[in-house]
């Protein structure tokens, strides 16, 4: 687990399952949000256990695969409200079989919440904007605290690569578009934390991506 602090908000970065997901915790004293929480790590259970009494406690999938929801059913059953956009409900509750031995769920649970494009949620200072980056999966999303410099941006882009575009619902050119799109929207000095993987400022990304490559 790895800590950061953004004005009244804490981070927290949990690697989550055997795919290693980076599971993302945003908490101030009365609000919480989790984002794709794959797998449900001893680390991880523990420190939402200490969330259990927190009103406002919501999770946002950056999509729909199952490795970044797999602890949802759990966390429906907690209290916690999920949403996702709705390209990609489709996706869930969908698990191979080979990935069931390894502990994920395949567990019908209910999305709460509609995430589209330029709604905001706010968690301390922190103004998390969505952004539609399909291509990855149709329903793909980042979010992304233009003025904190801080985006969240699932398997659509990591440090050094970006998500497949060959599985159900992906769409190479669309993933080019998306990319396109975020490379207009980030500043520089904006802070990366992708689906899995290390975070790298922007400027980095621009740097050894070569999808992002000038």
């Amino acid at each position: 687990m790895q800590k950061w602090k953004f004005d009244d908000v804490t981070l927290q970065r949990f690697i989550v399952g055997s795919l290693e997901v980076n599971c993302y915790l945003l908490t101030t004293e009365d609000a919480a949000i989790l984002i794709d929480p794959g797998f449900g790590e001893d680390e991880l259970i523990s420190c939402l256990e200490l969330l259990k009494d927190m009103k406002s406690k919501q999770v946002f999938l950056t999509h729909g695969h199952f490795d970044h929801t797999g602890f949802c059913p759990e966390l429906v059953k907690k209290g916690w409200k999920i949403g996702i956009h709705p390209d990609d409900k489709f996706l869930l509750n969908r698990v191979p079989p080979d990935f069931v031995e390894l502990g994920y769920r395949d567990e019908v649970f209910e999305p709460y919440m509609t995430i589209r494009e330029g709604v905001c949620y706010n968690i301390g200072g922190l103004t998390l904007q969505v952004v539609h980056t399909p291509g990855h999966s149709p329903g793909s999303i980042c979010l992304i605290d233009l003025k904190k410099r801080l985006a969240f941006t699932g398997d659509t882009m990591f440090a050094d690569s970006i998500g497949r575009f060959d599985l159900a619902g992906g769409d190479e050119q669309a993933l080019m578009n998306s990319l396109g799109k975020l490379k207009n929207l980030l500043e520089p000095d904006t802070l990366v934390l992708s689906g899995h993987g290390g975070r790298a400022k922007f400027s980095t990304v621009l740097k050894i991506n070569p999808f992002l490559a000038e």
